[in-house]
């Protein structure tokens, strides 16, 4: 056997346990990271909604909203509440919606926009709404189970009309700031719309 047949067979080998060390540690690596983590219970907050999550969970029922369609294949809906009458800042949030609605493009056919009030509207307001937002659905809510959902909630939700994000199934997802940009939630809806299998 020559002498570069000697090193050949001696620097193969090094290479061929560096292969292997570095295999292991693409599948070990991970997993040992992992329970680090939750030994130590570092587990990262992050989260990517810009709105705020509706956590413990509020249902359409919660505030005896009945609507025909909730469940699998039902659109995503953004409502506009109301424990009242519709005033100006109500109008404003229902623009919002219709706006956020249309904004979405392609996929606005899985949205509708929705207004519950506790209080019915007069024929006037009624004609304008239907004049302002003919796609709009108008529901009707229990100002005091709406009122009572929401105690555990910040404050401020509970304060005149606020805009909130429906799933399919009738649960509550989102709320949105009235004085923060509609952009955010324009952004959370579109990431759901993609991620979702629901409606």
């Amino acid at each position: 056997m020559s002498m570069t047949e000697d090193n050949r067979k001696t620097t193969q080998k090094p290479r061929g346990q560096l292969k292997l060390l570095a295999i292991v540690a693409i599948v070990v690596g991970p997993m040992l990271v992992a329970w680090i983590m939750a030994k130590s219970e570092f587990i990262p907050g992050s989260h990517t909604n810009r709105t705020d999550l509706v956590e413990p969970i509020i249902t359409l029922d919660d505030w005896r909203i009945e609507l025909e369609q909730v469940g699998y294949g039902a659109p995503w809906r953004l409502l506009v509440t109301a424990p009242g009458e519709c005033q100006e800042d109500c109008l404003a949030l229902l623009h919002e919606a219709r706006q956020i609605n249309v904004a979405i493009g392609r996929e606005a056919s899985r949205v509708q926009h929705l207004l519950a009030t506790g209080d019915q509207a007069s024929e006037t307001q009624l004609a304008q709404l239907h004049r302002d937002f003919p796609r709009m659905q108008q529901a009707r809510l229990d100002p005091l189970a709406y009122l009572s959902s929401l105690s555990v909630h910040p404050a401020a939700w509970s304060e005149g009309p606020q805009l909130w994000l429906i799933d399919p199934l009738g649960r509550v997802v989102l709320h949105k700031d009235p004085a923060a940009p509609g952009k955010k939630l324009l952004d959370d809806l579109k990431h759901l719309l993609k991620v979702s299998k629901v409606g």
